[in-house]
């Protein structure tokens, strides 16, 4: 069997190779928060599609105000969305707001803060530079210019870009259906009661729940499958029939109940990879079915959220288009020591990080308790140190990769 117990890049190749593009639909602009743009989307006129005021003030010719304090007849007022039909002549100005259209021969907007009215005149009592305080025609971008990207992950501030160029419906892939399978006989869900103490509750089916969301798919929960041959086998069918990826928490290993592993084979699914130089996360297995796949995964917690960052999350963001389909990685500044007993593994080590402001610098506080079991230490500002092959120890001040890995 090729692909066993392989190197990280290797691996990760081999995952996003497999991605392939999801089909497209159509949905409002309201519901497309979250989601990926299936299109470019082009401007449909200028913006501004005429000059217009920055400001709440008066629009002057700036040859009437290079001498102050400068008194001027208002001769219009100008709210936002009144197109004003007057020429400015010597001596005049126009009452104007913010948003609306510069009329015929004004070329400077004095803010009201700056100016006395009284009686249909208005006293300038400061001069500003010719052109102040009006956006341009197209400031924001031009007609048939693109304004987002196809690919582009739709925030409210896209939504508000889409609105802009009359988008109502918007073209977005298709999320992909994800079903979650949890194995275990020792695995109680959340509000059952613990009989025994050797019971442990359902995290990773939440974990992974949230992870799929936050990537972009669909998830679809299975429950916990029994260390029982049959029901997982049958599980696992269900899952494939229904969704366009399968992700196993658990029985991937060599036990004598790690069923997994020997069932896949018997229902048609190659393998990929399986077992990676990468810690935690070592017995991870990738395969396919037809055009469909599977990633199974350890069963301790922290294992489980990393081998997710590190291949199922990329591979849906590859799936579904996305411009951006890892964490956000940066370059951070070691502020303790690092070392370890055995270099013979990428290591993933998690650690707390602040953003020094005034260095611009991230500062990276390796974690003590590294045990692929302790979920509890995630939380907060943790993301994850990269530790190369071949490396055991890492000195005070070195530069580190870190993955943000509660970051899009």
């Amino acid at each position: 069997m090729e692909n066993i117990y392989i190197e990280f890049e290797k691996a990760l190749e081999i995952v996003l190779s497999n991605a392939s593009s999801l089909p497209t639909e159509k949905i409002s602009l309201f519901d497309s928060l979250h989601r990926i743009l299936a299109e470019e989307i082009l401007a449909d006129r200028d913006n501004p599609p005429a000059p217009v005021s920055a400001m709440d003030g008066y629009g002057v010719r700036f040859e009437d105000i290079k001498a102050i304090p400068a008194k001027l007849k208002i001769v219009d007022d100008i709210p936002a969305g009144k197109l004003s039909k007057r020429k400015i002549e010597k001596g005049e100005a126009v009452k104007i707001f913010t948003g609306s259209i510069i009329p015929e021969d004004c070329d400077t907007v004095v803010p009201v803060e700056y100016t006395k009215e009284e009686n249909d005149f208005v006293t300038i009592e400061k001069t500003f530079p010719k052109g102040s305080n009006i956006r341009k025609q197209g400031e924001d971008y031009k007609k048939d210019s693109t304004v987002l990207e196809k690919g582009t992950f739709i925030t409210p501030i896209e939504m508000g870009v889409l609105a802009s160029v009359n988008k109502t419906h918007v073209k977005v892939s298709v999320k992909p259906r994800v079903g979650i399978v949890v194995t275990g006989n020792e695995i109680v869900e959340p509000g059952e009661e613990i009989k025994e103490i050797s019971m442990i509750r359902n995290s990773n089916a939440y974990t992974l729940y949230g992870l799929v969301k936050e990537a972009g798919g669909e998830p679809v929960y299975f429950g916990i499958v029994d260390d029982d041959k049959e029901k997982t086998k049958e599980t696992l069918i269900e899952a494939f029939e229904i969704c366009d990826l399968v992700v196993t928490s658990g029985g991937i290993s060599m036990g004598d109940y790690d069923f997994i592993k020997a069932i896949l084979p018997e229902i048609g699914v190659e393998t990929l990879f399986y077992k990676l130089k990468i810690k935690p996360g070592k017995p991870v297995f990738f395969g396919k079915r037809g055009k469909k796949f599977i990633f199974s995964l350890p069963g301790f917690p922290v294992s489980t959220v990393i081998s997710f960052n590190n291949f199922v999350f990329p591979f849906i963001r590859k799936m579904l288009g996305a411009q951006s389909i890892f964490r956000k990685k940066v370059k951070g500044v070691l502020a303790e020591e690092f070392k370890r007993k055995k270099s013979n593994r990428m290591e993933f080590a998690r650690c707390k990080y602040v953003y020094d402001v005034e260095s611009g610098e991230y500062k990276v506080f390796p974690l003590r308790k590294q045990g692929s079991g302790i979920l509890s230490a995630m939380t907060g500002n943790v993301g994850l140190m990269v530790v190369p092959i071949g490396t055991d120890y890492i000195p005070t001040g070195e530069l580190v990769d870190l993955i943000l890995i509660k970051e899009l």
